[in-house]
């Protein structure tokens, strides 16, 4: 898989999600389905204790919870794009167990990850990867022999309706490469795609909920009042329906064991 970094500005990125903290939680719906779902398959395919656990990508601390519950870690190891995002979640996981937790905050593919982990997981977070391939390896080095691998991440046809009418967006890996690139130096035991659809009055309600969610990191379109209301005639024209318009979410959903 090509690396992508001209596409992905980071620093942007992580302004544009530290800007959304204050309404992230209340407009990511599609991130709080997909956690749920990740959690459940984690579960499902059971495996060893997860003992040693980093996350990729904790933002506000939705997922960061529901591992935290359902696994109880000796070891958690939290990492975000965004420093101010710790103290949020150290107050969702509370004090009441004895494990420890430790802040790993920066870009997690300029970072020196923990070894001998027996759980790596990430939700919505891979899609702003640089050179995915090269960090999978990454965290094969850092997995315990037979340590999971477990993430979701956005994938292509997300956003499609914006990308269409405004000609920005990120450009999203395909399932099959994010598959090949994990399967080098990892057994894929789940693999799978899920198809979100939210509904929304007006175009400008999809606007709002992209920037609220800290997604338009990715830029470059220039607004104009002429662009702007071409842009709503466009979006209700090509992606209306009966309960105002849709935008879609892709959601890859990957679980795979190190070798050895």
């Amino acid at each position: 898989m090509a690396e992508r970094g001209s596409l992905i500005e980071k620093d942007r990125v992580a302004r544009s999600f530290l800007r959304g903290r204050d309404t992230y939680e209340h407009q990511a719906v599609v991130q709080q389905l997909v956690n749920q779902r990740l959690l459940r398959h984690l579960k499902e395919l059971g495996g060893p204790r997860y003992s040693r656990i980093l996350e990729i990508g904790s933002c506000t601390g939705m997922l960061s919870r529901l591992i935290f519950e359902a696994f109880r870690p000796e070891l958690f190891v939290l990492n975000d794009l965004v420093p101010e995002f710790y103290q949020s979640v150290r107050k969702k996981l509370g004090n009441e167990h004895s494990g420890t937790i430790t802040p790993l905050f920066g870009d997690i593919e300029h970072l020196e990850l923990p070894e001998d982990l027996d759980l790596v997981v990430s939700s919505s977070t891979f899609q702003w990867l640089e050179n995915s391939a090269a960090f999978f390896g990454k965290v094969s080095r850092a997995l315990s022999k037979g340590g999971v691998f477990g993430f979701s991440m956005f994938g292509e046809e997300t956003y499609h309706e914006l990308k269409e009418l405004t000609g920005v967006g990120l450009n999203y890996p395909t399932f099959t490469e994010v598959c090949d690139s994990v399967s080098r130096e990892h057994n894929i035991v789940y693999a799978d795609i899920d198809r979100d659809l939210l509904n929304f009055n007006h175009p400008r309600e999809v606007l709002k909920h992209i920037q609220a969610t800290g997604v338009s990191g990715v830029g470059g379109f220039r607004w104009t009042p002429r662009r702007y209301e071409q842009f709503v005639d466009d979006y209700f024209n090509r992606f209306g329906s009966g309960n105002g318009v849709v935008l879609s979410y892709v959601s890859y959903f990957i679980i795979a064991q190190r070798r050895g």
